[in-house]
């Protein structure tokens, strides 16, 4: 009877620490979910932006402290609220800014870390929609997740065709 006894006992026991160990468990990040979740984020900045929802396309960059954009050769915006601010700076022009797409890639670099690299078309056109001017070049974005959503933690935009 005695040895029936620790026998269940070691079998209860033995299915308390699995039960343990299930609990405590992480499940694996998922990284494909991931990198479509901060595809979703920079194409809905794009979507912003070409609403003229500049507040909104703004909210993309991080406010961390390593946020840089480097454009034209050098650091163009040292942290996230100078990007905010050059986009927001829109609002206050006549016409319309637009950005297409056509090429765009990514990269999981990490749990929360996803490399997107996109070439692009920008154009401003006067309110009637005669251009004043367009460019095209391409885009490496560093998105990070925050609490608050996909954030550009650094960037850059080259020259393109």
């Amino acid at each position: 009877m005695r040895d029936h006894y620790l026998a269940a006992l070691r079998s209860l026991l033995a299915a308390c620490a699995v039960l343990c160990l299930m609990a405590c468990t992480e499940a694996a990040p998922d990284l494909a979910a991931q990198k479509q979740d901060a595809m979703d984020a920079f194409n809905a900045y794009v979507t912003n932006l070409n609403a003229g929802d500049y507040e909104a396309a703004a909210e993309i960059y991080d406010d961390g402290p390593d946020f840089h954009w480097i454009e034209r050769g050098g650091v163009q915006y040292a942290s996230g609220a100078e990007a905010a601010a050059s986009l927001r700076s829109f609002s206050g022009q006549t016409g319309t800014a637009s950005m297409t797409v056509d090429e765009m890639m990514a990269a999981t670099l990490s749990d929360g870390a996803v490399l997107i690299t996109a070439h692009f078309t920008f154009a401003m056109a006067n309110p009637d929609g005669t251009p004043q001017f367009s460019f095209d070049g391409w885009m490496t974005a560093a998105m990070t997740r925050r609490v608050n959503g996909w954030r550009i933690a650094s960037g850059q935009v080259g020259p393109g065709s």
